[in-house]
This record gives structure tokens, C-alpha cells and sequence, in this order.
């Protein structure tokens, strides 16, 4: 479970990574390790495999799949057929793989907000690597 102490520590490291480029190395665990908010179609949302996320266009034509680390950061005027669910972890990064194509849909964390960054496939598949559960295969 990811505790109030650790969400404040992401924040904290994604609002300074701007002066400090240098907090990347530990915003990778911290983004792995991290519950989020996520839009989801209702209706869609009884399973992770079957979930339907919502995904919107940005300024510069790249989608964006948001994710909130507050429930205060969420868009606002959200449409009836819309619900906010709570997830995380391992098998919710891998799922988010089947959506996210580098330069054409991306994760936004916070998107809209000062502290906010993109996630590419490749970011996406290095935090699996390197915090991920491994399995071996014998």
C-alpha cells in the first residue's frame, strides 16, 4: 500500500525535478511503487485487463493517458460515462504497456499541473526492469 509519506515524497521529487535534474534516479522507483487516480469508461473498470482508459489529446498532438497521484489534481468536469479508480503496482504498468505507444500516447502524471511529466514506453519498460518482481524460468 502506498502511504501518505511516500505520495508526499513523489510530489516532492517531481515538483524539483526541474531545478535538480539529478532527482530522476530516484523518480523512477517512486513512480513504479506509486497509486494512482486514472479515468476509466464506466463500465469497464471490473477488471484490469478489461479496463478502458481514458485518453485525451494534448497541445502538441501526442495523447495523453492521465494518471493523479491526489485525488485534487483530477480534471474537472468529467462526463457521466466516466469513473475514477484507484491502481497501482506491477501488473498495472505492464497493462499500461498495451496503450502506450512513444510519441503518440504517453502517460501524463499530474497532467496540466506545474509538476507534471510524460512517460514513454521505454521509461515505462526500464521501471518493470529495474523494480519489477523477476521471474526466472527454468
Amino acid at each position: 500500500m502506498f502511504n501518505l509519506f511516500k505520495k508526499q515524497s513523489l510530489l516532492n521529487t517531481l515538483r524539483g525535478l526541474k531545478q535538480d535534474p539529478t532527482l530522476v534516479v530516484k523518480l523512477y522507483k517512486q513512480l513504479f511503487e506509486a497509486e494512482y487516480f486514472l479515468l476509466v469508461r464506466k463500465g469497464a473498470e471490473q477488471s484490469l485487463n478489461k479496463t478502458e482508459f481514458l485518453i485525451y489529446d494534448s497541445k502538441d498532438k501526442i495523447k495523453e493517458l492521465p494518471l493523479f497521484t491526489t485525488r485534487k489534481f483530477i480534471i474537472k468536469n468529467l462526463s457521466s460515462d466516466t469513473l475514477v479508480v484507484k491502481n497501482g503496482g506491477q501488473l498495472f504498468w505492464v497493462r499500461l504497456l498495451d496503450v502506450v505507444e512513444t510519441g503518440k500516447c504517453e502517460i501524463a502524471i499530474d497532467p496540466e499541473q506545474e509538476h507534471s511529466v510524460r512517460l514513454t514506453k521505454e521509461m515505462i519498460l526500464g521501471m518493470i526492469a529495474n523494480y519489477g518482481v523477476k521471474t526466472e524460468k527454468y
